[in-house]
């Protein structure tokens, strides 16, 4: 009876060192993948790299300065300004920062005016490398007229119970600013990792249909032409 108590005892330390050990190296692994970005990124103080949109984020933006992007268009723009990033994104000042350290220009439309004007004063210190549109996001891509180098579709709230619309107005958006678009362009699109395919579904397969190719998928989906 001691010798088989002995080794139940001896067991049960050996499983509490084995999981110690575990539950140490915890921590140090959330650390080494969490390294805060440099102090000059746009993503610094706003999205972790632990956070589901860190690696397109980190991407897309390597991939704006290697094709030399000068004209980004963002619909949606960030309607809680710099709160929330984890779960809105904070892509609007990502987009203004880069910007400002790339000459190049930001036009960022929302339906919603107070989204736009949290979004905008957010991003005060970009100023003069932005525009704020109040406008149906479909209306709005159908009249720009200038080649656009960097899309960002992030319009129309996501609904799990009922997710046709928000596909299908994104669908609307790409059908109208397609003409916007050339060979060198980049179109992300958020919220796609998520039940019937998020909002890109329909916009994926568009845009698949017509040669696109998905370069980088995940939480946000990134495509190129070639």
């Amino acid at each position: 009876m001691d010798l088989v108590r002995s080794k139940y005892i001896l067991g049960v330390l050996v499983l509490l060192l084995s999981l110690g050990g575990a539950l140490e190296a915890l921590p140090l692994r959330k650390r080494k993948i969490c390294v805060e970005e440099p102090s000059n990124s746009p993503l610094r103080n706003r999205i972790a790299p632990c956070d589901k949109r860190f690696a397109t984020f980190k991407y897309v933006l390597n991939l704006m300065s290697k094709r030399e992007v000068k004209t980004i268009v963002e619909t949606g723009t960030a309607r809680n300004g710099e709160c929330n990033c984890a779960g809105d994104g904070c892509s609007t000042p990502i987009w203004g920062t880069w910007a400002q350290q790339h000459g190049a220009f930001v036009y960022s439309v929302d339906i919603d005016p107070q989204a736009i004007q949290s979004s905008a004063s957010a991003c005060n210190a970009y100023h003069d490398c932005m525009s704020f549109v109040t406008s149906d996001s479909v209306e709005f891509l159908a009249n720009f007229n200038k080649p656009i180098d960097f899309l960002y579709l992030d319009s129309y709230d996501f609904d799990f119970s009922n997710p046709a619309p928000s596909q299908e107005h994104h669908l609307k958006e790409i059908i109208a600013v397609y003409p916007c678009l050339h060979a060198k362009s980049i179109i992300m699109i958020d919220d796609c990792d998520l039940p019937f395919g998020g909002k890109g579904k329909l916009v994926i397969q568009y845009l698949l249909d017509k040669g696109w190719k998905i370069v980088l998928s995940g939480y946000q989906v990134i495509l190129i032409y070639d």
